[in-house]
């Protein structure tokens, strides 16, 4: 009996054993990782060429920002020009009023002479201590200068900031294997092609041209918007711009003032100093910023950005469109 219970134990103790040894081996299996396929390597996506207009819109929007704002510091010019002219005034009050004057205009009534002494000294003396023709046709025309090459240099650093832009789309954009000398001739050509299809609304900034007419009929205009009587101007109103133009409005200042010559005893210098100082500044206004029926420099400068600045859209935009041309 007691053998018997003996097995049994040992077959028991025997089975359970048994029972261990499988799951033991098989448990290391089962914490095993399954291993999956390798991923794909996913290549980057390719970068999108930006349209033309993406590429040089923020540019030339900058640029026409720019043009305008620089304008009244250009024309600032002139207004120092005048500034300074007006410090004269009282001495040349002074002369146009004293015995000197007024002898020559006395001489002028005596019979069988030339007439024009009064007019001619005059004019020396306000040449000589306010301005002469040619002194403020040049103010006018570097006013003009300075800012035309000013929107040159604004068109410059426009052509830098796309070629910059364009740099990594040489696949796309001639103008991204250009080199600065390359790029810059292109963009003239490019302007050249503009303004001719503009039919002629607006000159290629050939200073000299350009310069001259805008002057030119400016100061003509103001000339004869403030009235100009015949007889003072003598030899003022010659075929040239700047005789025509300029000396009218030095012919119209003196005309001005011949009327207070004729006080022979207060020589009210003063009184002629603040007139001609009302007429500088009449002049001036004038000049720069013109009336209902005359357009002032500010407005013809402005009407040329306006256009320029459309032929320089026309012109980037031509020149970012041409088609990249493979070699065989």
């Amino acid at each position: 009996m007691r053998s018997t219970s003996f097995l049994l134990v040992a077959l028991g103790l025997a089975g359970a054993a048994g029972g261990i040894v499988p799951r033991q081996a098989i448990a290391p299996s089962v914490r095993d990782p399954v291993l999956s396929p390798p991923l794909a390597v996913q290549q980057p996506e390719a970068k999108r060429p930006p349209s033309p207009e993406e590429i040089a819109g923020p540019h030339l929007r900058w640029a026409d920002e720019e043009s305008a704002k620089f304008l009244d510091e250009h024309l600032r010019q002139i207004e120092l020009f005048f500034a300074d002219s007006k410090k004269h005034t009282p001495e040349f009050a002074d002369r146009a009023l004293g015995w000197s004057s007024k002898w020559r205009l006395a001489a002028d009534w005596v019979p069988f002479t030339k007439g024009d002494r009064h007019e001619a000294y005059l004019r020396g003396q306000f040449e000589e201590l306010i301005f002469t023709p040619s002194q403020l046709a040049e103010v006018i025309e570097q006013t003009i200068s300075s800012y035309l090459a000013h929107l040159r240099s604004l068109e410059g650093e426009v052509l830098v900031k796309i070629r910059a832009d364009t740099a990594d789309f040489s696949e796309t954009y001639v103008v991204a294997r250009l080199d600065e000398t390359k790029w810059e001739a292109s963009y003239d050509e490019a302007l050249s092609q503009a303004v001719a299809a503009t039919g002629g609304g607006i000159r290629s900034d050939v200073a000299t041209q350009l310069v001259g007419l805008i002057a030119g009929e400016v100061l003509t205009q103001v000339a004869t918007r403030l009235g100009v009587s015949a007889g003072i101007l003598g030899t003022g109103a010659a075929s040239s711009w700047a005789t025509f133009g300029v000396g009218l409005v030095v012919g119209l200042i003196v005309d001005q003032i011949v009327s207070w010559v004729w006080d022979w005893y207060a020589d009210p210098v003063g009184s002629l100093s603040a007139q001609l100082d009302s007429k500088l500044d009449e002049l001036r206004r004038l000049v720069i910023d013109g009336s209902d029926d005359v357009s002032g420099l500010r407005s013809r400068l402005m009407d040329y950005t306006k256009q320029r600045a459309s032929v320089r859209r026309a012109a980037v935009l031509a020149l970012l469109e041409q088609p990249v041309v493979s070699n065989p």
